[in-house]
């Protein structure tokens, strides 16, 4: 009785072992779980990305990588980087990593409550701030010569926008590019995809671009 007993149990063993499914082979653990990011242009940044542990996805499961980015996505992003997961200041996800991001002077109070989709022009602020303030990187020198080639931006020094170093900053570190024109484009708004490949060259300078001169 015992050996016949042994010999069903270990049939069973090996008939679970043959008909187990197999596992899908994955070269990065965050493809498989994003399956909206496969063959995707940003692919490669996404997935460095989730491999650092710094983006999830949606409660689907997928990534969504041609929707618009959020204010508080983006800069939740920045801050996980290097400080990890932040508990809630309130009931709101994000207001650790806002509470944290206005200590570090990342933005400013006033852009603590944005909630909508995030434009070029914040994303180089935010980046800029970030690379100071988290990262300790040294300015670029000269970016005027860079951003007085963009077709969107004044020629004359009195009525330069606001956010001129910051663009500079960021281009001339290789971080963001212009657009055909070239222009900058400013009030574009940043898809998930965008946002993951210039916070990966913020984060990580190896994945810089090399300006061409």
């Amino acid at each position: 009785m015992k050996k016949n007993l042994a010999c069903w149990i270990l049939s069973a063993i090996l008939l679970s072992v043959c008909v187990a499914p197999a596992v899908p082979l994955e070269s990065h653990a965050g493809v498989k779980g994003f399956p909206d990011v496969r063959g995707h242009w940003a692919e490669r940044d996404i997935v460095e990305l989730s491999e650092r542990g710094v983006i999830s996805g949606m409660p689907d499961g997928n990534f969504h990588p041609n929707e618009n980015i959020t204010f508080p996505q983006f800069v939740a992003i920045v801050i996980r980087d290097r400080y990890g997961d932040i508990k809630p200041a309130d009931g709101n996800w994000a207001s650790g990593y806002i509470q944290k991001a206005l200590e570090l002077d990342i933005i400013l109070p006033d852009e603590a409550a944005s909630t909508g989709a995030l434009n070029r022009y914040s994303a180089v602020k935010i980046i800029n701030s970030a690379l100071t303030n988290i990262y300790n990187e040294e300015p670029e020198l000269d970016v005027y010569s860079i951003v007085k080639e963009l077709t969107d931006y004044p020629s004359c020094k009195s009525c330069r926008g606001p956010f001129d170093d910051e663009i500079g900053q960021c281009m001339a570190k290789g971080i963001i590019t212009g657009r055909p024109g070239p222009m900058f484009d400013g009030e574009a708004m940043l898809t998930r995809a965008e946002a993951s490949v210039i916070l990966l060259r913020a984060f990580d300078p190896s994945y810089r671009v090399t300006r061409e001169n």
